[in-house]
């Protein structure tokens, strides 16, 4: 599942909340009430792990800009030190 989905999933639990509360004030059908759990049910988890793998990817898209920023940081600290040992080679 996508990642993205996860406010239509949420909407679609919401949906069926007020159609649970429907039933319950006019018809309290039984069979109905069980088939709107048993699918909030499965929503919710598909939820659960959506969530977590939106947050393992927030996780590793900071740790990637994290080790990008290392890099330059390190990048610039060399070329700096190659400047100055240039410096010092010509004076």
């Amino acid at each position: 599942m996508d990642v993205n989905a996860l406010p239509d999933l949420k909407q679609n639990i919401r949906q069926l909340k007020n159609e649970k509360a429907e039933i319950l004030t006019s018809s309290r059908d039984g069979k109905k009430l069980k088939r709107i759990q048993r699918k909030v049910k499965l929503l919710k988890r598909d939820t659960r792990n959506l969530a977590r793998q939106k947050k393992k990817l927030a996780v590793l898209a900071a740790s990637e800009a994290a080790a990008k920023a290392a890099a330059e940081k390190t990048a610039a600290a060399s070329a700096a030190a190659a400047a100055k040992a240039a410096e010092a080679g010509a004076g």
